[in-house]
């Protein structure tokens, strides 16, 4: 399916007008014979520029390998696998967003047909998390400037602006021009930045940013190790995180002192609670990112950013504030009077989300394959 954006979103690899999805729903019959189903979204993007899947490959490992998997074993156990013992087959390889989307619908099955919210099992219910925005590349000084000025004036906690070669000016003037400090920003290059470009990025230093994220390319931890020996602006990596593993190797080495958790590129849930749990048993500040996904990719995020721990506010404005039609509807949103900060109520109903509203699917499918479930 594609859901289109609200308006063009720029970074430095390229422009998005629409976001493709592609979603599992598996269903499932019940021991008494009753029907449960469960969703899951992968974040998968329209092309490789930031992971090594995109929709294409994501919706053919799904409809190929992994559903197929997932559907013999549940036939041989008798019974659909929990997340923790999904087949051996069935793993992340070289396919952690196509895998991550499956563990979501096994999850969401699981919770729904035990009447649980996954705010319950994280132990976070009736919590609120304070969102941070994302602005695409400043066209210029002036523009940058009222786009804060109108998402502080909305109380979000953060906002990142995307950054490349040759505008760093444009950042620079604006973060000068704010006598009273304002609404704390941090810049995000999507690895646009290479050895003829380091200078330019002195000029982002000592600015008061939060971080800088993903500078260089997703490959180069070297680079990013020295680059954070040079700079006093924390380096904060995301595209270059794509494992449990590679966050510890990232961090010891010296190549981040913060880091970007996205369930979807580490391989799942699990694994980015080993990294959540990982980064705050050692002091390493995290916070939740975001892939532009629908509301209800987004509100499984926003549940994982309510555990203790999180050193800087998610991506996670409401999917409504930039796509144009929604899987779910709006999350609870309130507004604390004392600071004027906004905040977004965690799910508390059953499964990881809210389940994906059928009229929306279905006007915005585009394609779809029914994996048959093997004769027992």
């Amino acid at each position: 399916m594609v859901l289109p954006f609200l308006r063009p979103v720029t970074t430095a690899i390229g422009v998005h007008r629409q976001r493709p999805l592609v979603l599992v729903h598996l269903v499932c019959r019940t021991a008494d014979g009753s029907t449960v189903e469960g969703w899951g979204e992968c974040a998968a993007l329209a092309d490789t520029m930031y992971d090594v899947e995109d929709v294409e490959s994501a919706f053919t490992s799904l409809r190929d390998d992994l559903v197929p998997d997932l559907a013999g074993a549940a036939v041989r156990r008798g019974t659909l696998p929990s997340v923790g013992s999904l087949p051996g087959t069935v793993l992340p390889g070289d396919r952690p967003l196509a895998w991550s989307a499956l563990e979501m619908a096994v999850g969401d099955v699981h919770l729904r047909a035990a009447e649980r919210s996954f705010a319950d099992v994280l132990g976070v219910s009736g919590s609120r998390i304070a969102p941070g925005a994302v602005l695409g590349l400043p066209t210029s000084t002036d523009a940058l400037l009222a786009d804060l000025g109108r998402l502080e004036a909305a109380g979000y906690a953060r906002v990142k602006v995307k950054v490349a070669p040759g505008i760093e000016h444009v950042l620079v003037d604006a973060l000068r021009a704010r006598a009273d400090g304002g609404i704390p920003v941090q810049v995000d290059a999507n690895g646009a930045y290479g050895s003829a470009t380091l200078d330019e990025l002195d000029a982002l230093d000592g600015l008061g940013f939060l971080c800088i994220e993903q500078p260089l390319d997703r490959d180069d931890l070297e680079g990013h190790r020295a680059l954070a020996d040079r700079l006093t602006t924390p380096v904060c990596l995301d595209e270059s995180v794509c494992s449990p593993g590679r966050v510890v190797e990232a961090v010891t080495s010296g190549a981040c002192s913060v880091v970007c958790v996205k369930p979807a590129r580490l391989g799942g849930i699990a694994a980015a609670l080993d990294v959540i749990d990982w980064c705050t048993s050692t002091g390493v500040p995290w916070w939740m990112g975001g892939m532009f996904e629908s509301g209800f990719g987004r509100r499984v995020l926003t549940a994982l950013a309510a555990l203790p721990g999180a050193g800087l506010p998610g991506d996670l404005a409401p999917a409504s504030t930039y796509l144009a039609a929604d899987l779910v509807g709006p999350p609870d949103v309130s507004v604390d009077p004392g600071s004027g900060r906004l905040l977004i109520a965690v799910h508390g109903g059953p499964g990881v989300a809210p389940a994906p509203d059928a009229a929306v699917v279905n006007a915005t499918l585009v394609r779809h394959a029914q994996v048959p479930v093997p004769p027992g």
